[in-house]
Formats: structure tokens, sequence, C-alpha cells
């Protein structure tokens, strides 16, 4: 008998769905799907939302068997509705040096959009480029950026401000504390606070989310 992580795993594919596509659907990170299908974790909290994304009972999945919720439940080699739409611009990102990333406001992607960020104007997604925040976020991931929301100390953020040599360059880091003279900063690789003058902020962004590269 398939796991529960095999079974899902299969329906994807079936589904034609990536591990990110389906993450968005259930409001999870891709590491989280990513876990289920290794078999890392058994019982998800979401498997409700699962068997409902699937159109299956939820009882026979967690036993590792696809059974359809109803008559009318799709087959699962059918594709499921669509639940985002894919015009969730990706920006593209350049490591520029010690002084930070270069942030081109160009999208080279679209995805789907993400739940979090459902009816979010102006937001966007961007790859992590270097591993200044290792373990939490490595070269490769996808991050989340929410424009809007209000930012606050111990969430991660995206700074853009301008550098040394009078560039535009930006930084993913965890937020510390703000106030009207200076950011505060904290990177986990190497371990160390860093400063920014608030004049050359030019923009400061929430981080709400990232999928996971495999």
């Amino acid at each position: 008998m398939e796991t529960l992580g095999q079974t899902v795993r299969r329906w994807r594919r079936s589904a034609g769905l990536t591990q990110p596509q389906l993450a968005a659907r259930l409001g999870v990170s891709q590491q989280a799907v990513q876990q289920l299908e290794t078999g890392a974790i058994r019982s998800p909290r979401y498997l409700l939302r699962l068997a409902e994304v699937m159109g299956a009972d939820a009882r026979a999945l967690a036993e590792g068997r696809y059974q359809p919720a109803s008559a009318e439940a799709p087959a699962p080699a059918e594709t499921p509705p669509i639940l985002g739409r894919r015009d969730l611009p990706v920006f593209a990102s350049a490591q520029a040096g010690p002084e930070g990333m270069v942030l081109t406001y160009d999208p080279i992607e679209w995805i789907e959009r993400p739940a979090p960020l459902a009816t979010v104007r102006d937001a966007f997604a961007m790859y992590v480029v270097n591993d200044s925040m290792e373990p939490r976020y490595r070269q490769g991931d996808l991050l989340l950026i929410h424009p809007q929301r209000p930012v606050r100390p111990g969430r991660d953020v995206l700074v853009v401000f301008a550098a040394e040599d009078g560039e535009q360059r930006a930084w993913v880091k965890e937020l510390v504390s703000l106030d009207s003279e200076r950011l505060r900063l904290r990177q986990l690789n190497p371990a160390q606070d860093l400063e920014i003058p608030r004049e050359r902020i030019r923009d400061l962004h929430l981080v709400v989310g990232v999928y996971y590269s495999a």
C-alpha cells in the first residue's frame, strides 16, 4: 500500500502540478509539500485542505488511498481547477559584492499568485542569490514579498537602499529595529548586525513566505 506522501506525489504529477503550485493551493510552503512527499511528515495539519484540493476522501487519503469524495469528484488524472492566477511577477536579482544585490524591477517570469498575496497590489517574488541568511534561506529559494503590510522587529524584510557608490542595492535580513535615524538588521551567515542610515533607505518590504528550492 502506498504511503500518504506517495499518493500525493503520484496525484500531483498526474495533475501536472509542481510542488510550489500545490503548496500555493494548500497555503503552505514548498518545503512542507516536499517533506510530505518524502515521508518526513506523515500526518499533516492541512490534511482536510489537501483532501479538498485533491477531491479526495480525507479518511482514505490519510491511509494512503485516493478515493474521490463523491461520484462528482475529479479522478486523480484530471487537472484540478486553477485557484491562483499566474500574474505574480518574479523580479530579477543578482549578487553585487558585499554591499548587497541588484534588484531589477523587470519580471523574469510569472508564477501563480499564492494565498498570502491574493489581493495585494504590487506584490512580487524574488530569488535568493547568496548565502547570507542560511540556513533560513538558501540560494535558489523564492521569497514572496508584501509591499503593503507594515514591517516589525523579528520579521524578515527586503530593504532597498543607496549603497556607498550611490547605486541601488538590496538586502534580505531580519529586522531588529527602525527609528528616525537608522535601520538595524540581523544577518545569519556570518552572524552579525548591520545598520543603514534612514536617509539611504528607498524601500522596505515584508517577506511573507518562501518556496524552498528542491
